[in-house]
């Protein structure tokens, strides 16, 4: 599939891209859809497929991009490397609480989550987000598709449910590609079918249709799990 045969919006320049996906995210900044009982079951399905292939360890490195906030980046610290998620009765009261979609409450339960999962400068979980107003030293401003040459093969998790705001698929697949380590996992949550939008620029996608966009290794691959709606692939890169 070529990005032909994708449905797609225009623009005039890069510069009108990347100004609309900074008003995009501004308007947006306090929502997060991501919940701490997907990225729990994230860590198991991955954890299960090491296991498969003969190894079963825990992802050094984790990548999300289109963050907003950095809430997102809270809760894969909170559910990979801190201590309470390593207790079913705490995940259970976790999964419980996570029962909005604003993203100061899921910071808030993050707090929490996040004992004994090291500091947010170590690395082990960074963000990617378009919009200059965040200040965090585990978020990098910039556009995802336009990653940092020192990242190259660096991380050995790559989620996002924000695929939908690329401007050309091929060009930020290959820059996902290029950032991830060998064996690595790219996740991703995507809206099924959207008409594209001038914020929303990517549209008509379906899980067959990412099948194609990424010739890897499909591990899993979901139409009803995810708790916000969306639909989820991920490939073993």
């Amino acid at each position: 599939m070529t990005n032909r045969d994708l449905e797609k919006t225009e623009y005039a320049s890069r510069e009108e891209y990347i100004s609309t996906q900074v008003e995009r995210s501004r308007n947006k900044f306090g929502n997060c859809k991501v919940s701490f009982q997907d990225v729990y079951r994230y860590k198991q399905l991955l954890l299960d497929d090491q296991a498969k292939l003969g190894t079963r360890r825990t992802p050094e490195s984790i990548l999300c991009l289109g963050v907003r906030s950095g809430a997102e980046v809270d809760i894969f610290r909170s559910v990979f490397f801190g201590l309470p998620f390593s207790y079913s009765f705490l995940r259970n009261r976790f999964f419980k609480k996570d029962s909005s979609k604003l993203a100061s409450k899921k910071l808030e339960l993050a707090k929490y989550g996040k004992l004994g999962a090291g500091s947010m400068a170590d690395g082990r979980v960074q963000g990617v987000e378009i919009n200059p107003d965040i200040v965090r030293p585990d978020v990098h401003v910039a556009s995802f598709d336009d990653l940092p040459l020192e990242w190259s093969g660096k991380f050995d998790v790559i989620f996002s449910n924000s695929f939908d705001h690329s401007i050309d698929p091929t060009q930020t697949l290959h820059e996902w590609k290029r950032v991830a380590s060998s064996g690595a996992y790219l996740v991703i949550a995507f809206p099924r079918g959207n008409k594209p939008t001038r914020t929303d620029p990517l549209g008509g996608l379906t899980i067959d249709r990412m099948r194609e966009l990424v010739s890897e290794e499909l591990v899993y691959a979901s139409e009803t799990l995810n708790l916000a709606g969306y639909h989820e692939v991920c490939f073993r890169l």
